[in-house]
């Protein structure tokens, strides 16, 4: 240790407050008090925080700061590095003259009164005139519900002098029906039932059908999973698992079965555990809020960058802008003002992460009684223990510490009160570290005492592994009102203005009401910011979500940049379209199935998805829809397809993610993460693969060729890419080729044994159609020209562009 460092009353003040800007400010000053902790004046520092005085002049034995920052306590600070040995010696010997402190210099005061000046910036009227921000104005027209829809559409197309493409063939509209909706193609039965329906009624009966399917909210529910950044870890470089966080999951998919309004649905997420206190979904609709990475260690900074990652996620998915964009200055091309960026922040600050029981609360007392009769019984079971190896440990700790240097027994043998600083630290490390071990205690126990230590030491194996448990959820809990403050630059260094609670003020002129509620459980802020999103008068989220359902419908949303509303996004190709859409969706209650109802049962989604030269010429990119969209199916559902087709999907709803086979090699020896994998052919994977357990840094290889989000941010709209990994691992993969095997095996169970039946029945179960004379004559002899010809022939089928496109 250093000593005897001189320097005057003064002059450690002004080192101490040297160390607390540069290492200390950032938790426990301006920006943040963590632990209700402000280390920027002598009072703040005597008063304390949540645990205490901090700081007990002339004396830094005793002082909670000094144990904190010398590590003779821990959790050492500040997190994640320690102090130089010389800044350590400072603050003892800064504590140990009484700890003078000037606290903040009016200079700094000075400082944060001109850049409070620079925290305005007013939204010009000309900014409010851009086209989203405008409010939502419904066209006149003369239909109602899909005939209005087709009357806008079709207006767009004439004014470019083209026609719409006739209405698809009854097996494609049924197979597009189905995978649009549920994600699974019908059954040759279905297919047959509705081309053979000629009742006017048969499509919206169709359409009915597949809306009541538990698997429609699998398959939509999925869409929102992408925009929430879903995921069953924590990510970063270790992505620790979080096995709890399918509750939100499975209640997004009974939110959309339910058709739960969408204004509903936002409000739970935003603030489930406001408006519903101690409600079951309340609490895990508002897992939302922990859907995003979490650091292991917890800073200023890493609180922020949480904070930012939900504030990007909640803006795009359901406001439509790139609020993120505002975190370190104002918006370099849409009107929104850094300081609304930290308003917003603002509401969600003094949401805390907690983990706790979920279960009834008849469970929840039952297991509190439970626990502690658990825990009095280890502690009864481990006394009993220590009573018998005691003596034998003390001797062997005792010897051990007799063969240390000569340095760690002067330490020792030193009263507590009485030792140097150095001394202090060489004890508390001989206390922690030196140990003696029950294989050392063993062999010194008399007959009669082993046998007694071995039965308690087998009886408390035995309990530990009895220990009383619950399921748990990863929620937040709020019980007080945390200041929070507008940031220079984004730097947690560099706090300015504390902020209250605001919304995006482009979008809405004056302000918007707060609760002035500070403690208590819910403070109501997230309550109100989720009315402000999901009123009518909000001119965006209406629009945006509007647009995502087309999108979902149509390939392409009217807006392409689904989650991009502002300058550097795209324009709506269809404006009066989207506007007599998004009051549609509001009027109608926010229901997302009667959406789907609208949109589906206009000419312009039945209408064919074949090519024609004027429409190519006219339209290339196809944005005005001339013809139907022919997108690929994304990666979950082309898995589906393909147990599906070899009759081993397992249709059971919610639960934990299984873990299909991935092979270890991509993954083992990371920062200890891991996969329990199963074998390639074991059942209890072949589930739909919305059920997968998400891991960040761990994909199933196929999910991710077919581009499968990530879960790291809000995926708004997945990649599209055609490359040739995909071919291969169709061919190549052995999940697929163990499933081309089951295929066979079902083909030949349902069609016999002669090749053409075969191949009319794979043609029905996967591709809802019959093979043409040539398809069907070159399958035959693809089969007889190897003995695995069948296996090959249905592995085929899976590598078809038609099986992995909705029509």
């Amino acid at each position: 240790m250093l000593t005897g460092i001189a320097f005057g009353a003064d002059e450690s003040a002004e080192k101490a407050e040297a160390i607390f800007k540069a290492n200390c400010y950032s938790c426990h000053g301006a920006a943040l008090k963590m632990s209700k902790l402000d280390l920027r004046t002598r009072e703040t520092i005597l008063k304390g925080g949540e645990h205490g005085a901090v700081v007990v002049p002339n004396n830094p034995e005793a002082s909670l700061l000094y144990k904190l920052v010398s590590g003779a306590q821990q959790p050492s600070m500040p997190p994640g590095k320690k102090l130089a040995a010389a800044d350590i010696e400072m603050l003892r010997t800064w504590i140990d003259r009484g700890a003078p402190y000037d606290g903040i210099a009016p200079a700094d005061e000075d400082k944060l009164k001109t850049l409070a000046k620079l925290e305005d910036r007013p939204i010009r009227p000309e900014e409010r005139k851009f086209w989203s921000f405008q409010p939502v104005k419904r066209p006149a027209v003369k239909g109602a519900g899909s005939a209005a829809v087709d009357e806008l559409w079709l207006k767009s197309l004439a004014a470019k002098g083209l026609k719409p493409n006739p209405q698809a063939d009854r097996r494609s509209l049924i197979r597009r029906a189905y995978l649009d909706l549920i994600g699974l193609a019908p059954t040759p039965d279905q297919v047959s039932a509705f081309v053979n329906d000629k009742s006017p009624n048969a499509w919206p009966k169709l359409v009915e059908q597949l809306l009541a399917s538990p698997h429609y909210g699998e398959r939509w529910g999925r869409h929102w999973l992408d925009l929430a950044r879903y995921s069953d870890s924590a990510g970063y470089e270790f992505d620790r698992d979080r096995p709890t966080m399918f509750h939100y999951r499975d209640w997004v998919i009974e939110a959309f079965n339910r058709d739960v309004p969408y204004n509903e649905f936002v409000r739970l997420q935003l603030a489930g555990d406001e408006l519903k206190p101690g409600d079951r979904e309340g609490r895990v609709a508002s897992v939302y809020l922990r859907l995003g990475q979490e650091a292991n260690i917890k800073t200023a900074q890493t609180r922020m960058d949480e904070l930012d990652d939900l504030l990007a996620t909640t803006g795009g998915s359901m406001l439509g802008m790139t609020i993120g964009c505002a975190r370190c200055h104002n918006h370099k091309f849409d009107p929104i003002p850094q300081k609304d960026y930290y308003r917003m922040q603002a509401v969600f600050f003094s949401a805390k992460p907690v983990e706790e029981p979920f279960a009834e609360a008849a469970a929840i007392a039952a297991h509190k009684t439970a626990l502690a009769e658990w825990t009095a019984k280890l502690k009864e079971l481990r006394m009993a223990k220590g009573q018998i190896d005691k003596p034998y440990r003390e001797r062997l700790l005792e010897e051990k510490k007799s063969k240390l240097p000569e340095f760690f027994q002067v330490a020792l043998k030193t009263p507590a009160d009485k030792r140097t600083e150095g001394q202090r630290l060489n004890a508390i490390q001989v206390e922690k570290f030196l140990v003696v071990d029950d294989k050392e205690l063993q062999p010194l126990l008399n007959a009669d005492e082993l046998a007694r230590w071995t039965k308690l030491k087998e009886e408390i194996a035995a309990l530990d592994k009895k220990k009383p448990e619950i399921p748990t959820l990863l929620t937040i809990e709020e019980q007080r009102s945390d200041p929070s403050y507008f940031l220079h630059h984004g730097s947690v260094d560099s706090p300015g203005t504390e902020m209250k609670p605001g919304i995006l003020s482009v979008a809405h002129e004056g302000e918007w009401p707060f609760p002035e509620k500070t403690t208590g459980p819910g403070l109501g802020r997230r309550a109100a910011f989720a009315d402000w999103v999901t009123s009518p008068s909000n001119p965006l989220s209406a629009r945006v979500m509007a647009n995502r359902i087309w999108q979902h419908h149509f390939g392409e949303g009217i807006v392409r940049t689904t989650s991009n509303f502002g300058k550097t996004g795209e324009l709506p190709t269809h404006p009066e379209l989207l506007d007599w859409l998004a009051s549609e969706f509001v009027q109608q209650g926010w229901s997302i199935k009667k959406m789907h109802r609208t949109l589906m049962l206009s000419q312009v989604y039945q209408q064919s998805s074949s090519d024609r030269a004027d429409g190519i010429a006219a339209d290339p990119e196809n944005r005005l829809l001339w013809r139907q969209a022919r997108q690929r199916l994304e990666a979950e559902i082309i898995r589906d397809q393909i147990l599906a087709a070899a009759g081993t999907l397992k249709l059971d709803l919610g639960g934990p993610g299984v873990y299909p086979f991935i092979d270890p090699s991509l993954y083992a020896g990371s920062s200890g993460r891991t996969w329990p994998g199963k074998q390639i052919d074991d059942p209890s994977t072949f589930r739909r693969s919305v059920y997968i357990f998400q891991k960040r840094t761990i994909q199933v290889p196929m999910m991710e060729l077919f581009d499968t989000p990530n879960g790291i941010g809000s995926c708004s709209r997945r990649n599209r890419s055609t490359i040739a990994t995909q071919a291969l691992i169709l061919m190549n993969n052995a999940f697929v080729l163990d499933q081309a095997k089951r295929f066979a095996a079902r083909l030949k169970q349902e069609a016999g044994d002669q090749p053409a039946a075969q191949v009319k029945r794979a043609f029905d179960l996967t591709l809802s159609r019959a093979p043409s004379p040539k398809e069907l004559a070159e399958a035959v002899s693809f089969i007889g020209s190897a003995p695995e010809g069948l296996v090959d022939f249905a592995q085929t089928i899976f590598n078809l562009n038609e099986f992995a496109y909705i029509p």
